[in-house]
């Protein structure tokens, strides 16, 4: 039987690619559309237990199932769109088709998305690209909704360039752009409203550099740019309101339009080296974004009002560490990472506003500052059972794992014009189990995954079925959501149950 050649280089085996966050914990949860949840040289500030990230993961992975572990493991199908370096490690070219559906409970709506990616090189050179289409099914649409406001469509493209340099030493680039017609989880953020029309774009471009030592040890690094700019169109129904406590007030028919805006710059860094001689592998990471918020919506959230703000910024950071290991056909690894954020907001005067205490606030002056401090943490933890790539003939393997992301913060609120302040704390966990099933064989590779997040006040019973109260239609990530509630948030996030497919051909 022809032997199963690796997609990558046995050099390449242990190498780690940048991790998502999450909302992020949009792909880059963050903003790039290469990556999937749980990675991240790009973090995501969430400030609602909004499910987002699932649409941006449209690159195929070979950990996803292991909880996303990635500090001291590599993930040789998703490596090259990550860090564009990593292209030059391909040693046969590979396509790989990997088709994947996700659905949220209590009818939030899904979606299918369909991506082909590819990967080569040509002595130095390596190149590589990506093209998805993707559907999205909106939700609060009246009843008699048109062909065109049930769903919604996006596009993903990606090109990579990379060079070998000599010594260990590598160097890529990569460009991402994207069209897209609605985002994930956007639909639960206006409460009350009955139609939602989104549009807007996405683009990433990054550089990276790798350099591998012949004793195992491995550093990385990249830089990046991205923006995201949505807008918002949504339609609010006329009718009687209840007004607490007891009585009823009559609303008028409208329409608001908002946009939302962010620009992010960020730098991530990884080291993974060797530890004795069983096997094992210690890695650290170090991310810093930058994130500036030009246009944030004004949220409705279960009819939580947020408060309106105009420009805004935020700053975020993460460090963690990780360890893996192989024992004969076993493999298992875990991340533990901290990930504090601050971001500010504020609400501009629209015209001159005279506050409680008399004094006057010019046009466009602070009327309500909003500051958040988080302090998150991932853990993520993985296994798999499956014959080293090297080993000739067909393999069948597992993958199990687990990923716990633990989102906590502080908002302190002042409003200049009633002479008012408030503190409060939000925090919830989200729970993402994982399950996958891996074939490979002379020439190509099969991997099943399912994985099921469940937010704040979820149950994390995942759902393989197509009916009940799941909604089965079958990820650069968004700039996150930085609202500032007014009163205590009463959110359940949901459950998101995935399942994906993952061919991978190699092309001698």
């Amino acid at each position: 039987m022809p032997s199963a050649k690796p997609i990558i280089s046995s050099t390449c085996l242990r190498t780690r690619g940048p991790w998502l966050g999450g909302l992020s914990a949009i792909w880059l949860v963050a903003l790039s559309a290469a990556a999937p949840e749980g990675r991240a040289q790009t973090i995501v500030p969430r400030t609602v237990p909004v499910q987002m990230s699932q649409q941006f993961s449209i690159i195929p992975s070979d950990r996803i199932a292991m909880g996303n572990v990635s500090i001291a493991l590599d993930d040789p199908m998703m490596d090259p769109f990550v860090n564009p370096a990593k292209a030059v490690r391909v040693k046969t070219g590979v396509v790989s088709i990997a088709p994947y559906f996700y659905s949220q409970s209590e009818a939030r709506g899904g979606g299918r998305s369909f991506p082909i990616s590819g990967v080569g090189t040509l002595g130095k050179w390596a190149f590589g690209g990506q093209f998805a289409t993707q559907q999205l099914d909106r939700t609060r649409l009246n009843w008699n909704a048109p062909l065109s406001e049930q769903s919604a469509s996006n596009q993903y493209m990606t090109g990579i360039v990379a060079r070998s340099l000599g010594r260990g030493f590598a160097i890529g680039a990569s460009a991402y752009v994207a069209s897209i017609g609605a985002q994930q989880g956007i639909d639960q953020l206006y409460s009350g409203s009955d139609r939602i029309l989104q549009d807007g774009s996405a683009s990433d471009t990054r550089v990276g550099l790798t350099r591998q030592w012949d004793e195992g040890k491995k550093f990385e690094a990249i830089v990046l740019r991205n923006s995201f700019a949505m807008t918002h169109d949504v339609h609010w129904p006329g009718g009687r309101v209840f007004t607490p406590p007891n009585s009823f007030t009559t609303v008028a028919e409208r329409s608001d339009f908002f946009r939302d805006q962010t620009t992010r710059w960020g730098a991530h860094t990884e080291y993974v080296m060797p530890v004795g001689t069983q096997g094992w592998n210690f890695g650290v990471l170090a991310t810093v974004n930058r994130l500036s918020h030009p246009k944030i919506p004004d949220y409705r959230i279960n009819n939580v009002i947020t408060v309106p703000r105009d420009p805004g910024h935020t700053n975020a950071f993460n460090a963690g560490v990780g360890m893996s290991r192989n024992i004969g056909k076993a493999t298992f690894g875990f991340d533990v990472i901290l990930e504090p954020i601050s971001s500010t907001t504020w609400a501009e005067a629209e015209r001159d506003t005279v506050t409680r205490r008399g004094v006057a606030i010019p046009r466009g002056g602070h009327t309500v500052d909003n500051k958040f401090r988080f302090n998150n943490s991932l853990m993520r933890f993985g296994f798999e059972r499956m014959a080293p790539p090297t080993d000739s003939g067909s393999h069948f393997g597992f993958q199990f794992g687990m990923g716990v992301n633990s989102i906590r913060y502080r908002l302190w609120q002042t409003d200049q014009v009633r002479d008012t302040s408030r503190i409060q704390n939000e925090r919830w966990m989200e729970w993402t189990p994982s399950f996958g099933l891996k074939f490979r064989s002379a020439g190509y590779e099969i991997h099943y995954t399912l994985t099921s997040t469940c937010g704040a006040g979820a149950s994390c019973r995942p759902s393989f079925g197509f009916s009940g109260d799941d909604v089965t239609v079958a990820a650069p990530s968004s700039g996150g959501v930085i609202a500032a509630p007014t009163d205590a948030l009463r959110f359940n996030g949901g459950r998101v149950t995935t399942q994906r497919l993952a061919f991978s051909f190699r092309i001698r």
